[in-house]
């Protein structure tokens, strides 16, 4: 009897244990996810939905107006009221989403950050023990091993600082998720998939996409025309000429407005473009420091095992290898976000972020 109540337990304990791990692979959240949820989280998001809302409110009573006291104009107002409310709100989702763009990158850039620094604090261990015998053989002087123990203290200074910016980063992500500071905290970056995430569209063809979608313009736009319907509501009121002149300078302001708002778009465009290319330049610099590296490490290895260099020159190359794959990882990560915020700046983020599918 004691053998089968344990074996019913065991099964039972192991169904449990399998439902946790796929909840737990179905909690995990990918950048668009992480996104999605945030956003619904966001407090200044919420803030431009009430805004929409009481908009939405004002356009149903004067609709409801419209029976009794038939207005055109003032209608048209009303409609293109809600619109721009409409365009503030994606707006304000565009610009939330920049800083959630970052702050899941910080995340991932500390966390690679570990690894590495984990890695390198281990190597100089091994390298500290093998300058200490050659010293204590007298093939070494003093000099050689405190430069190794700096070195050594240096890289756990680092990986300590990389582990709190983790924990910072961490503390962020949950906040923009409205989790508790105890929740554990799943995130997927998927990084494989990542890989097949590049810019295949030219500088015209994002200054085209940018005009097109980007939300400031569409707002202008609707702001202009608001102005226009002031501008004749004044007219038609027969005010004063004072009043008519202050809504067409409204009007000029608008179209104005408008024309500087593209020119801003574009100027943005262009920088992220830039900011892209620069970064791309990045990782294939740190790829070649890497492999040179490499190459100089292995044959001063060579050189130290046969008593030709100290070890000061020896520590020297590991450090420089160890400082190309710290900025090598931090790279990689900025080339995503760089690639990240050019599409953000042109209008077309949902599209650019759709990589699975390229």
């Amino acid at each position: 009897m004691q053998k089968k109540i344990l074996f019913i337990f065991l099964i039972i304990a192991a169904v449990l244990l399998i439902t946790l791990n796929v909840s737990a692979a179905d909690s995990d959240l990918d950048m668009q996810g992480y996104l999605e949820k945030s956003l619904v989280e966001n407090e200044e998001v919420k803030e431009a939905e009430m805004n929409l809302e009481a908009k939405e409110i004002a356009l149903a009573k004067e609709m409801a107006e419209q029976e009794v006291r038939p207005s055109p104009l003032l209608l048209k107002k009303a409609e293109t009221e809600f619109e721009i409310a409409e365009r503030n709100l994606e707006i304000t989702r565009d610009q939330v989403a920049k800083n959630l763009i970052n702050e899941f990158f910080n995340y991932y850039k500390a966390e690679n950050s570990i690894a590495i620094h984990q890695k390198y604090q281990e190597i100089l261990e091994e390298e500290l023990e093998n300058i200490k015998e050659k010293y204590e053989q007298g093939i070494l002087i003093k000099s050689d091993l405190m430069q190794a123990e700096v070195e050594l203290k240096t890289a756990a200074s680092n990986l300590k600082a990389a582990v709190n910016n983790k924990k910072r980063a961490e503390f962020k992500v949950k906040q923009n998720l409205k989790m508790d500071y105890e929740d554990q905290l799943q995130l997927n970056f998927r990084e494989n998939r990542l890989k097949n995430w590049q810019l295949e569209e030219s500088l015209k063809k994002l200054f085209e996409t940018a005009l097109k979608k980007r939300i400031e313009i569409k707002e202008a736009e609707a702001n202009k025309e608001l102005q226009q319907i002031n501008y004749r509501l004044a007219a038609r009121d027969y005010r004063s000429d004072l009043d008519a002149k202050e809504a067409e300078n409204e009007l000029k302001n608008a179209e104005n407005q408008l024309k500087l708002i593209k020119d801003k778009v574009k100027l943005d465009v262009n920088n992220k473009f830039l900011d892209h290319q620069d970064s791309t330049a990045e990782i294939e610099r740190y790829q070649k420091l890497i492999e040179s590296f490499e190459e100089a490490l292995r044959v001063k290895i060579l050189y130290f095992e046969e008593d030709y260099i100290t070890g000061t020159e020896l520590l020297e190359t590991q450090v420089d290898l160890y400082q190309s794959e710290i900025n090598y990882a931090h790279a990689q990560i900025d080339y995503y976000l760089s690639l990240a915020e050019l599409y953000l700046s042109t209008g077309d983020f949902k599209e650019g972020l759709n990589y699975e599918n390229k």
